[in-house]
């Protein structure tokens, strides 16, 4: 009778379990165009070996094979997720499965989880307001060493930092906090925002909230030509200026 009871649960054992792995699966973006860069996001408390990583299409099937790790403090916070990337892919239907292998060198079974259904929808319409790829690095311009260009994007919002240099040639930063999604006569997108010059409490000083100054110093103009170059234009205490950026490569 036990023997009978454990056939019976196992299949609804495992299908428990395949749906609370299906929902550690999610795509970035969620509505994708095939101008978007597709990421298959994978939420979890592990980690897995960036290098491992290995990314197949057969047809409308999709896979993405990657190794776990095991680190001290590696995806130990509750909601973390690594983000795997599909690439642009062509208006259609598309199921997107992940396989997580064991480290290597140890034993243990493969873990799949999904596959989710992704659907990318034609090309958008021209005048869309919308980033087709997330721009969160750094960024500089190779030939110019010295300084650099920070972006933090969340979904469509940008976050810059301009690390540079001020009259003095002294290290100074300007940060853009927000900004809005706009296209030039040629189609292309542009971020662009007010740039605030800041000023705190030295380091070596107890923080005191009253030292704090934040004022406006010009504007700023993030541009990018694709997923890993772009065009940063800027105006600050009425001096123009444009840079051509990449994103840094360690």
């Amino acid at each position: 009778m036990k023997a009978f009871l454990i056939l019976r649960l196992v299949p609804s054992l495992c299908l428990l379990a395949a749906t609370g792995a299906l929902a550690q699966l999610s795509i970035d973006p969620a509505v994708p165009t095939s101008l978007d860069t597709v990421r298959l996001r994978y939420a979890h408390t592990g980690c897995t070996n960036p290098d491992s990583v290995q990314v197949s299409q057969e047809g409308g099937r999709i896979s993405v094979q990657a190794d776990r790790v095991f680190t001290v403090d590696c995806g130990t916070v509750l909601g973390f997720y690594e983000e795997f990337t599909l690439g642009r892919l062509p208006a259609g239907e598309y199921e997107t499965s992940l396989v997580v292998n064991p480290p290597p060198g140890t034993l243990g079974p493969s873990q799949v989880i999904g596959p989710i259904h992704v659907s990318v929808s034609p090309l958008p319409a021209t005048g869309l307001l919308h980033p087709h790829d997330n721009y969160s690095d750094m960024w500089w311009n190779p030939r110019e060493p010295g300084w650099a260009l920070t972006v933090n994007q969340l979904e469509e919002k940008l976050f810059m930092v301009w690390m540079t240099y001020d009259d003095a040639g002294k290290p100074t930063w300007l940060v853009v906090p927000g900004g809005l999604w706009t296209r030039d006569a040629e189609n292309r997108l542009h971020f662009a925002g007010t740039a605030y010059r800041t000023a705190g409490t030295p380091w070596k000083l107890a923080y005191d909230p009253t030292a704090m100054e934040v004022k406006s110093a010009g504007s700023a103009d993030f541009s990018p030509l694709d997923a890993s170059h772009g065009i940063f234009t800027y105006t600050i205490d009425g001096v123009a200026g444009s840079k051509m950026i990449e994103r840094f490569r360690f």
